[in-house]
Order: structure tokens, then sequence, then C-alpha cells
């Protein structure tokens, strides 16, 4: 009983957190954005709880979360990986987002099983769940007792960057992996033996696989380093250590490539301006170290910018960061509590100091995303510090007494400046909490390891709770009239296909390009749009767009989309026929459709087909044809500018195109062509496509800035497109054959 009592915490921990799911079906998607702009009021703060709900959601964050969930368990459903996105940016493929983590095992598993949001919430609690077990495994597998390491894996859980995001599914992978990387390899390093380390490996890769990219980089430099901290100190296994330090990293990066492969396709076909974003978060420079007290006093201590308290939450409560503190200080003999204060001050430092934050952004991949992210791998050290501490305080429980007694004083003194009624009270009373468990230390040490729990479960689990607010999932099933009559409008000839999001049903995908302003709302719903908000778009959708609106159509580090003047000539190639405007006043748009509710639609001037042969083709960049299609004539003859050397056919084409098949990853056409002709197809043009004329290959050329076309004889012809990265295909098949080899080496090494 008392070996699964920490389980039986953490299950106790996360029925509290996740019990609105478990008994009402309820969800984690935070729908807030929708619900706003559907007039739905905002709850009042009525509740203790509800203090530290933040003033403002994740938007497009979370709300790109449901459509691509979607779009992917369907297909696994019906035996396939799903790689291809075509609903924002004319098209893009899935990997490009970096919260879905298309080929992470969990992922896979649970959305090949079960419907997409019961997926998603599921794989939530799982991974919440072992979060805090594997936390515990950790430090129990590194000499700490059962008490310090049942304090550690709470902490691990709740800790506030990891509450902050947890609901974007943002480091699934690291919360539980990364702890048993490092487990596999200190065991390893500190045993000499391989196969905790080939294990360890393991766990890292499964990191890379299942966290958003930069959080899997700044946890491997973290291994590597304690790597190389190893081999400094310990000389006479230097040689293990780099042999063993070499099979770990080899393991990592074996098991994680089909997510390293991927997003580096990603990060080279697509668009992301590194640094842009450095104003924003070190616009007040001086100020910014100041919200480094919301460590302990996070609930009335923040930053007051949303995005600044989204970068650098820090929290974990007075009685996490006090023995944490105590930890440090009393641990400092310790080589690895050196270690682990020293890299926790320099992340901290990387993260809120802005000449290191500059510094870290002239770095290649380290500079794709906030120097803020460190906090991340801070909070990780943190976890480690405070179960340290507990074991100080142990040990020595007259002078951790006395460091708590001064960290809980300056706490005190900053309460003193702060009024916030709900969230004052209960910060003091944690730190009452926390207070009675240092009293009751030297006469009780079980009653005082109940009430440090006591302090961090009512310090922490409300600030989860309430970042992570459960919601009525009915909202994002709902139908809107504008959509449905616009479906109505449009008859196609693939009706009987089956719609993207339910190939078993009859109602028609969403045929022309629509346009949802300032958000993926719509994309939810099934409707395709030309912009969109994503971690990576691709390059040329963003030269396109800035050929449209110029600069001004991009923001947030390339990450958003926007057109400004969606009448532009080139929206035309784009097969841009219908405006969807959610929730804003546009003006004087095309000709209006109808308005419902929040939603207005609106006819724009003719726009070119989805698929049609070109009766002219020219040769020129994204300059060229910006400046051509502005010309007379261009459109009327449909014409084609091909970035190549020289034209692939001669003389005018033309003919018919009928749709026969669509689908997310593949799209076959009729065609029947008078002469020699190219084939331009309205969707992205992004290597991984390939074409297939009658069953023979046929090479794709990139068409009007960033849409696709092949060329096709004269005569009667099937025209088929299939969306199959390498980087994906390759990526796959290192990721198996590297967790293989791994298993087998392991197994065999065992046996011996």
């Amino acid at each position: 009983m008392r070996r699964a009592a920490p389980y039986l915490l953490y299950g106790a921990v996360t029925l509290v957190c996740f019990w609105k799911f478990l008994f009402f079906g309820w969800t984690l998607y935070d729908v807030r954005t929708l619900e706003g702009h559907l007039g739905v009021p905002a709850p009042e703060k009525t509740g203790w709880f509800e203090w530290h709900r933040p003033p403002s959601d994740r938007g497009d964050t979370v709300l790109s979360l449901p459509m691509l969930h979607r779009l992917y368990g369907e297909g696994l459903q019906h035996g396939e990986l799903r790689l291809w996105n075509p609903y924002l940016f004319c098209g893009y493929p899935i990997y490009n987002n970096l919260l879905l983590h298309p080929f992470y095992p969990p992922n896979l598993i649970l959305h090949a099983l079960l419907p997409p949001r019961i997926a998603y919430d599921l794989n939530l609690l799982i991974h919440f769940f072992f979060s805090g077990a594997a936390m515990y495994g950790l430090l129990r597998g590194t000499g700490r007792s059962g008490a310090a390491a049942t304090i550690g894996g709470l902490l691990w859980m709740l800790i506030g960057y990891n509450t902050f995001w947890f609901s974007t599914g943002t480091f699934m992978g690291a919360s539980v992996f990364a702890p048993l990387a490092l487990w596999g390899l200190r065991l390893g390093l500190e045993r000499r033996d391989f196969r905790p380390l080939a294990l360890g490996g393991l766990a890292m890769g499964l990191v890379i696989l299942g966290s958003h990219g930069q959080h899997a980089l700044h946890i491997l430099i973290f291994l590597s380093i304690w790597m190389l901290v190893t081999l400094i100190a310990d000389r006479e296994a230097r040689v293990f250590t780099a042999k063993g330090g070499a099979l770990f990293l080899a393991s990592a990066l074996g098991v994680g490539m089909a997510a390293i492969l991927t997003q580096l396709d990603s990060v080279t076909n697509g668009f992301r301006v590194p640094g842009d974003d450095l104003e924003l978060h070190y616009r007040d420079p001086w100020m910014l170290p100041t919200y480094v007290a919301n460590l302990a006093l996070g609930k009335i201590c923040y930053a007051p910018d949303g995005l600044l308290r989204s970068e650098f939450t820090l929290y974990a409560g007075v009685a996490g960061a006090g023995l944490a503190v105590v930890g440090a200080v009393l641990g400092r003999r310790d080589r690895w509590t050196r270690y682990l204060s020293i890299f926790a001050i320099v992340a901290l430092l990387v993260a809120f100091f802005k000449p290191l934050a500059q510094a870290a952004l002239h770095i290649p991949f380290l500079n794709l995303s906030m120097p803020a992210r460190w906090v991340y791998v801070f909070g990780f050290c943190l976890t480690m510090l405070a179960a340290g501490g507990v074991e100080a305080l142990l040990r020595e429980p007259v002078l951790g007494f006395r460091i708590a007694g001064v960290w809980g004083g300056l706490c005190l003194f900053f309460v003193l400046f702060y009024s916030t009624q709900g969230a004052l009270v209960e910060t003091l009373l944690g730190i009452a909490l926390a207070a009675a468990a240092l009293i009751a230390l030297p006469r009780s040490p079980r009653a005082a390891f109940a009430l440090g729990l006591a302090a961090l479960a009512f310090d922490l689990i409300p600030n989860f709770v309430c970042f992570n607010a459960h919601a009525d999932p009915r909202v994002l099933d709902q139908k809107w009239p504008a959509i449905e009559a616009i479906r109505e409008r449009e008859k196609e000839p693939w009706r009987a296909t089956g719609s993207l999001r339910n190939p078993d049903a009859t109602e028609a995908p969403m045929n022309p390009w629509t346009m949802a302003i300032g958000s993926n709302i719509l994309a939810l719903y099934g409707v395709e749009a030309v912009m969109g908000y994503e971690s990576i778009a691709p390059l040329s959708t963003v030269i396109y767009c800035s050929r449209i609106g110029g600069a001004r159509s991009i923001l947030g580090s390339g990450r958003v989309l926007l057109l400004e003047t969606p009448e532009d000539h080139l929206t035309r190639l784009a097969n841009l026929r219908y405006l969807l405007v959610p929730f804003e006043r546009w003006g004087s748009v095309g000709r209006k459709v109808g308005e419902w509710g929040p939603l207005q639609a609106f006819t724009l001037r003719q726009a070119l087909p989805r698929a049609y042969l070109a009766g002219s083709v020219r040769i020129g960049d994204a300059d060229e044809a910006a400046k051509l299609f502005r010309g007379p004539n261009m459109f009327e003859s449909r014409a084609v500018v091909l970035e190549t050397a020289k034209p692939p056919v001669s003389g005018a084409g033309g003919g018919t195109v009928s749709w026969t098949r669509r689908e997310t990853d593949r799209i076959e056409l009729a065609v029947h062509a008078t002469a020699e002709s190219m084939l331009v197809i309205g969707d992205t043009d992004y290597p991984g496509w390939e074409a297939e004329v009658d069953g023979v290959a046929t090479p794709i050329y990139r068409a009007n800035i960033t849409f696709r076309a092949v060329v096709v004889p004269p005569g009667a012809h099937s025209v088929v497109m299939r969306f199959r990265p390498a980087s994906a295909r390759d990526g796959l098949i290192l990721s198996g054959l590297s967790t293989l080899a791994i298993l087998g080496f392991t197994f065999r090494r065992k046996a011996v």
C-alpha cells in the first residue's frame, strides 16, 4: 500500500482536474474565442478558484487543434496517415503545426481507436497522471526518499508553465519522457551500463516525437550538458561516458527522426522570422525581471500583459519555490545539485534578460521561437531541486527551517503590496499551510509531509483547474447557416465522394476558397481559407499573400497571414469566390449573400476555376506573375505563369476538366485536352506532391506563384496527385528501425 500511495495521490489529483471530462464528457479545448464571437457571455468570477482564470484565451493556438484532430483521427480510423491539411493557406502539411505531433505513438494509437475529441482529452489525462509518476520514478531512481519523490512528482504535474500550456498539448511527450530520459541517462552513466542509456535515448526520442520542437531541443541541450559535466567530472570513466553519451544521442535522434526530418522540411519550405517577436516580449526589459516574483506568488504577482504571462509563467507556489531554495542552498556541496542550480539560473537569465535573449536569437534553430521557452527547462530543474529540499529539511531541519523562514518572510513582504481579494487570501492560506509543515517537522515528519502536500495542492491545483477549464463541447459541432446556404448554392461533381470532414457522408466539402478574417475558426467547420494562423506557413503562400497585401498581410513572425485587399486580381487565382467574414464588419466587399448572426457572406467577382487547362503559358517569377495578372486579358485567356527555365508546352491549350475524387492527400481529375496543355490546380505546391497522368509519373511545376500544374497530352486522360513527402516516409522508417534496434540491443544485452 505504501508503494502505491504516490500513484493514488496522483490519481486523486487527476480526478480533481478531469472530473468534468470523466463524468460529463466535457472537453479541454479552449473554446472561449468561439464562444466570445458567438456572443456567449463569459462566466462571472463568483467561485473562490476563479480568481486565476486568465483574462484572455489562447485563441487560434487551441482552435487549430479540433480541426487538425478531426482530419488526423478520421484518416487513422480509415487506415490512412493523413499529412495534408486543405483548410488553410490553400493547403499545407499538418506536420507544420507544432502542436499535433502526428508521429507520436500515443497520438497514433488513441486517435486510431477513439473519436478525435475523446482521444485528445484522454491523451491529456493520461499524460497528466504519468508526468507525476515519471518524475517520481526519476527522483526515486536518483536516490531521493519516497516523500521527496512524491512531492517532486506532484510539483511537476502542476508547475506554472506546464499548467498554462497544458491543454495545447505542447509538450505531452516531454512531460512524461523527459524525466525518464534523464533517469536512463544518469543510471547508465553511474552504473556504466549501456542498456539504461539506450532506453534513455528511446525516451528522449519520444520527447522529440511528442513535443513542440523548441522544448524538445531545450531538453536535449540540457541532457547533453549533463553528459558533458559527467565526462569532465569522472576522469576514470571518460571513455565509457563518451561511448554511452554517443549511444544516448544516437538513440534519441534515431527514434525522433520522423519529427526531426519533417520539422526540417517545415523550416526549409516554410516561413518564420526569427526574433520578430522580440519587442513584444522584451519591450520593457527592466520591468520584466521583477516578474520573477511570480515564482512563488503567481496568483497575485504576474505580468499584466497576457502574452508575457503565457511565456514567463514560473509559478511553483510558496511551498514549491521555497523547497527549491532550501534544496539549492543546503545541497550546494553535491555536484548535481550545483549543476541543477547553475542551469536553472542560466535558463532563467536567458528567458528574462534581454541581452542574453538577443544573443540566443543568433543561434540557428534555437531562434525559431522566443528564448522565454527556457522557462520550461527551469521548471524541470526547479522540480528536482525542490525534491532535494525535502531531503535537506529531513537531514538538517534547523538550518532548513531558518532558510525557509527567510523565504516565507520575503513572500509575506511582497504580499503586503497586493490587495487582490480571492488570490491574496488563498496565497496567505498556502503560506500558513507551509509554515505549519515546517513547525510540525521536528516532532512529526509524517504530519509535516501531509501539511506540505496540502500546501502544494492547495496552492497549485486551483491554478491548474482555472487555466485548463473544461467546456461544453457542443459548440464545436454546431452548424452555421451561412456555410450551409453556400453549400446548397454549390453543386460540385464530387458530392457523392463525401466530405473532408466525414468520408462516409454525402455532404460536400466547401469547394470555393473562403476566408476567415483573423482566425482559423471557420476551418473547423470545413471552410477552406487562403489565410489563417499556423506555426509555419508555406513560403510560397507567404509570397503570394505579400504580393496581394504587402507587408501588412504577414504578422506574428510570419505565423498569421491576412488579406488586406480580398478583391485583388491575384485572389482570383486561388478560386476565392466567397468571402465569409466572421465576427467583424469588413465593409463593402463584393455582393452580400446574407448575414447569419455574427457571420456575413459575400460573393466576389468571377474567379478562375479550381482546376483548369491553361489557354496560354508564360515564364516568370512571383513578381512577374503578380504584374502580369494585374494586366488586361490574363484571366480571359486562362493564362498560367510558371517558375521554370523554359515552357514545358508550346502553343495554346484548352479542353475540359472534371473532378472524380477529392481527398485530403489525393485528388483525381478527368481531363479532355484539345492539344497539349497545362493543367493548373488551385492547391499549394509543396515538396512531397506527386503526379501521374494515366498511371505514369509526371513532374509538377510551380504555377501562379504558389499553385501546382502538370502537362497533359491531347485527348482524354486521368490525372492523379498524391501527397507523399519523403521527409515523413524516411523519418518513419528510421524511427521504426531505431526503436527496434534499441529494444533488440536492450533485451539481447539483458539475456547475456
